[in-house]
């Protein structure tokens, strides 16, 4: 396997985890949540768009790149 695979398992990985946070976190109540300041939460969610961007851009790369499914024969 080349490096790219590496890199390509640790982004599907790292998606899996996003999408296991965003289901406990709804599950979670309010009242056992911290209180959070708003200039965190708007840090958060800059850099969570950033990382995000990058994961999807580089899965976007991966698989046109490897001919994944088979669209570019």
């Amino acid at each position: 396997m080349k490096s790219i695979d590496y890199i390509f398992i640790f982004c599907c990985i790292l998606g899996v985890c996003a999408i296991s946070v965003l289901i406990i976190h709804s599950l979670i109540p309010k009242d056992a949540m911290f209180e959070s300041k708003e200039i965190n939460i708007k840090r958060g969610k800059i850099i969570g768009s950033v990382i995000g961007i990058i994961v999807g851009l580089f899965m976007a790369y991966y698989i046109t790149e490897n001919n994944t499914f088979g669209l570019f024969d």
